[in-house]
């Protein structure tokens, strides 16, 4: 029976693959040669020597936001897209950028020791000393009490333990949650500051080797990073909602709603040991042991510790490179790659190794346009800076060129820390799940020698990849992650409606913004070879070829139907005790299926659209039909982010955001007022798929 299973789903999926390979989505069958000769061309232009040579010069020196060497490597990323045929220019803005001036963390009970903050390695001139961007100054003293990761549980655990945290300075460890609500779950439980360390448990020797033996993180390898909590709107903090010009109006830092407000510093483990080892009181229990080598306790006390801290908070000045293929058909239809430049230090993993798949990408397609390929709408290519404070450099111009964003844009592909290994990982907006799966299918894993989905399907599939090893998976099967938070394509899609979609190739590895993050990691254990760096830049140009050139936009709107229906499914039964009686999901429920069965039809079309007439209104009820779930006014609490499908909190994903929350809050009449706006927006978009269907 299980060999009769395989020999049928062996030809399921040769069948379904070849389908799926004789066309192109979105491309009427007379463009496909065309476009697959100028694929393979690019495919075969990109070298691992070349991505080496790229990295290891956006590595030489530190680069964070608004520093000279910040201001160098913009010019010398200018000077590589102009080189590749782009029209290339520099924008700038003026955005609140704290520096540390000092950080000390001295403990004082039951002995005296003033902590390292720094790594230990020959420390660069040009290199800011480790702290969490946006901590206020402050000299605060007081007993330390352990939280273990400082969730909202932690600290709820620790009150119901009688742990009273009030005055205390915490002590917790990063992981699981973003930085930033860290703080802020500590400063609602009376916090006075808090240390932030990487314990060796998460991604230390526990995890396997240390640096430079190994790709985890050494006893003194420090994590930075923003704590800004940017659940109200990311971006400059003192200019919400409008670009950062020289001279726009600012508000004050006090009247920032998500500006942390106690005093915080980040920690090696090797540092933070010497606090741990100290604390007294009860043995945390099984979960809260980390990986040092004594056991926990909670206190608070007897270690005693004081932070200094004195931030130099000023207006400075930041570089986007935005850089323009002009299309020759459809220019004011723009398919936008981008990713962040600035670094903590040198960021050959976080973000350089975007930096160089966009740069690799941009010089493959500048090559095959002087072979005669042309874009029929303009392909952008952006660098953006300031994103370790907050997604700045994205937020600024995502909302200078609001208006013409909305109008023009058709897509944004982001490239954040692209490449740590060779295991393939992806999500996006639920309409370019089909995209995705397709560019993967034409891109071979440089080590497995099969197709980037095949290995992906089987990092996915464990249980079966070993029977299968011969076959190319069922696209359908691959589970395509969804945008959370952290990253650039926050303000077009959660702000502006504008789908998205990111990619790269991971590993283990524990040089998480810190000092280690360097070319020589990365060349040992990140990406020995640079095979990986040159792989994704082939799918980064496939997918920025593909998008430019489709005759009817490569979108698949089916998936959209099934997000909301698998989000209602997990909503009713997350509150299924709880959810009032006259509050029913139903009519969501009914009006996704319609749409789904209707969007199937259209998804089929579009994969293999016949002779077109109507492309150009098709493509701009598309277009349209996106910006829908961006609608106003915005979530609830945070009118900032407006998608209704999904959204970011923190780093997360959630789905139908303005229901979720507000039914998390108990607050059922914006819960009822949610489930109205999305039964609208429902109606516009089958309407709009109804409409589309005719055309096609």
């Amino acid at each position: 029976m299980r060999h009769l299973f395989l020999c049928v789903a062996a030809a399921f999926f040769q069948i379904t693959a070849s389908a799926q390979n004789d066309g192109l989505r979105g491309f009427v069958d007379a463009n496909v040669p065309n476009q697959r000769v100028h694929e393979t061309a690019v495919q075969h232009s990109l070298s691992p020597v070349e991505a080496e040579q790229t990295l290891s010069i956006l590595t030489r020196e530190p680069h964070h936001a608004g520093s000279p060497g910040g201001r160098r490597l913009a010019e010398y990323v200018d000077q590589r897209l102009r080189e590749a045929g782009f029209d290339a220019k520099l924008v700038e803005y003026h955005v609140l950028l704290p520096y540390p001036r000092s950080v000390s963390v001295a403990l004082l009970d039951p002995l005296e020791k003033e902590l390292r903050v720094t790594e230990e390695t020959e420390f660069h001139p040009d290199a800011l000393i480790p702290f969490n961007a946006y901590s206020p100054s402050g000299d605060v003293t007081a007993e330390v009490v352990y939280a273990n990761y400082a969730l909202a549980e932690d600290f709820q655990n620790l009150a119901e333990r009688g742990i009273d945290v009030n005055g205390k300075i915490v002590i917790a460890r990063y992981g699981r949650v973003y930085r930033g609500l860290k703080v802020l779950e500590a400063t609602r439980a009376g916090a006075i500051g808090i240390i932030l360390y990487s314990d060796p448990a998460d991604d230390g020797y526990m995890a396997g080797d240390v640096y430079p033996k190994g790709p985890m993180r050494p006893w003194d390898g420090v994590q930075r990073g923003s704590i800004r909590f940017s659940e109200r709107y990311p971006g400059d903090p003192l200019t919400p909602g409008v670009a950062a010009k020289k001279n726009v109006k600012r508000i004050s830092i006090e009247e920032d709603p998500d500006m942390p407000r106690i005093p915080c510093v980040p920690l090696s483990y090797g540092a933070a040991q010497d606090i741990l080892r100290t604390l007294e009181g009860p043995s945390v229990p099984r979960p809260w042991q980390g990986g040092l080598p004594f056991t926990y306790h909670f206190g608070p006390g007897p270690a005693k510790v004081r932070i200094r801290l004195d931030m130099d908070f000023q207006i400075r000045p930041i570089w986007n490179n935005i850089a323009a293929l002009k299309g020759t058909e459809e220019p004011d239809q723009w398919v936008i790659l981008g990713g962040h430049r600035d670094a903590w230090v040198f960021g050959a993993q976080d973000p350089n190794g975007g930096t160089t798949v966009l740069l690799e990408a941009a010089r493959a397609i500048g090559r095959q346009t002087k072979a005669g390929w042309k874009p029929r709408r303009t392909i952008v290519i952006a660098q953006w800076d300031a994103e370790e404070y907050g997604l700045i450099g994205s937020t600024e111009w995502g909302e200078d060129l609001r208006d013409e964003l909305k109008e023009k844009a058709v897509v944004y592909m982001n490239f954040d820390a692209t490449i740590s290994g060779s295991t393939f990982g992806a999500s996006a907006t639920p309409s370019l799940d089909s995209f995705l799966k397709g560019i993967t299918a034409d891109v071979l894993d440089p080590q497995k020698q099969i197709p980037v989905l095949a290995a992906w399907w089987r990092n996915q599939n464990k249980e079966h990849a070993a029977s299968l090893e011969e076959i190319v998976p069922e696209t359908a099967a691959i589970n395509v992650g969804r945008m959370g938070g952290g990253s650039d394509h926050v303000v077009f899609q959660n702000h502006l409606g504008i789908p998205a979609m990111g990619f790269g190739f991971g590993g283990p590895g524990g040089i998480y913004h810190s000092y280690y993050d360097n070319f020589d990691w990365m060349k040992r254990f990140g990406d020995p070879g640079f095979h990986y760096h040159a792989a994704a830049a082939r799918l980064a140009a496939l997918a920025a070829m593909r998008m430019a050139n489709a005759d009817i936009l490569p979108f698949s709107l089916a998936p959209y139907a099934d997000e909301i229906l698998k989000q209602v499914e997990l909503m009713e039964k997350r509150y299924k005790d709880g959810w009032p009686a006259n509050l029913g999901l139903s009519t969501i429920k009914e009006k996704a299926l319609q749409w789904k069965e209707i969007a199937a039809r259209v998804d089929e079309k579009i994969a293999r659209p016949g002779r077109l007439r109507n492309a150009r209104e098709i493509n701009s009820l598309l277009l349209k039909l996106e910006r829908s779930f961006a609608a106003e006014p915005g979530l609830p609490g945070r009118e900032w982010y407006k998608h209704r499908i999904v959204v970011a909190t923190g780093y997360e994903s959630v789905g139908l955001p303005g229901i979720r929350e507000a039914a998390g809050a108990g607050d059922w009449e914006t819960a009822a007022r949610e489930i109205r706006i999305l039964e609208s927006i429902l109606d516009s978009v089958i309407k709009a798929t109804i409409r589309i269907h005719e055309l096609l």
